[in-house]
């Protein structure tokens, strides 16, 4: 049950449109997967998809009777489709009705699910990329990394946890619950939600409180995935710390040792001092690389 996103920018002015379906009991995942829709608000923000339908069946007849990018659809120089719950229909309708238009499928997910290999065969689609450079070189996709957004502010809040998780269990459970012993173990205060139904879900606004009140964020990551996760931008953007399974986060610009602990490579018995130490300002033009209106643009 995740989301998907709809970029749309305009020739005239460049502004960028966000756009997004929602899930009946998925708000959680929607905030999580879909960062900063309020402050994206910015860019012209509005619904694709009437809140509350699903995102098959009956419930999908909805895109086309809600919202009015559909009467600017000729105006579009690009459109940049999300892979999740992705449908031919929308990038047949843009392209039927603009074809100069270039219409991008950007996946900020590992090609974990044969239907994603699917999507890549839509003839509506002029080019592809993806978030991890190894998915790029291997299936000859074109890179573009994860985003955030600069408009995403923290409340003020006192700290009370020194490590806080919030993520859907998925093969991982295991392995994250067994971390967070061995952070108990040390006294270190731990916060984790793990997403195993709906009953589970976190509005992402209670979620940023979550982070304001924290010293350091856990990431754990799809095996071997290269491309940023969601955690690692709110690290960033934040100013947390990060404990992550990503090795291969070393290799970007933002990567500083005082800033982020990766598991499996550093010691154990360092990372209490790694979490109470302070944090490295990182600097602001690398930041900036990152954030949505910089992405947009290296789509052009």
């Amino acid at each position: 049950m995740l989301s998907f996103f709809l970029i749309l920018r305009y020739n005239e002015n460049g502004d960028a449109m966000f756009f997004k379906k929602r899930e009946k009991f998925d708000r959680v995942m929607i905030k999580a997967k879909m960062p900063c829709l309020d402050e994206l608000a910015g860019h012209g923000a509005e619904f694709m998809y009437k809140p509350g339908c699903c995102g098959s069946g009956e419930g999908r007849k909805y895109w086309r009777n809600f919202g009015s990018w559909m009467k600017h659809v000729k105006e579009y120089k690009y459109v940049i489709l999300g892979e999740n719950y992705y449908n031919y229909d929308v990038s047949r309708y843009i392209k039927e009705r603009n074809p100069n238009c270039k219409v991008i499928l950007f996946f900020w997910n590992k090609l974990v699910f044969d239907h994603y290999f699917d999507l890549t065969k839509d003839p509506n689609l002029d080019e592809i990329y993806t978030f991890d450079e190894e998915e790029a070189e291997k299936y000859n996709f074109k890179f573009n990394t994860t985003y955030y957004s600069k408009r995403t502010k923290l409340p003020e809040n006192e700290i009370e946890d020194d490590v806080i998780f919030l993520g859907r269990a998925k093969d991982r459970m295991d392995d994250i619950r067994s971390f967070e012993k061995k952070l108990k173990k040390k006294k270190i205060k731990t916060n984790f939600k793990i997403i195993t139904d709906e009953k589970d879900f976190v509005d992402y606004k209670d979620y940023i409180v979550m982070i304001s009140k924290c010293k350091c964020l856990l990431d754990f990551n799809a095996y071997n995935q290269r491309g940023l996760a969601l955690r690692t931008m709110e690290a960033l953007f934040f100013k947390k710390k990060l404990i992550t399974t990503n090795k291969f986060i070393k290799t970007y610009d933002f990567y500083n040792k005082n800033n982020i602990f990766i598991i499996g490579e550093d010691n154990m018995d360092d990372i209490v001092d790694f979490i109470n130490s302070p944090y490295e300002e990182i600097d602001p033009k690398i930041v900036d690389y990152y954030d949505f209106d910089n992405w947009i643009k290296r789509f052009e």
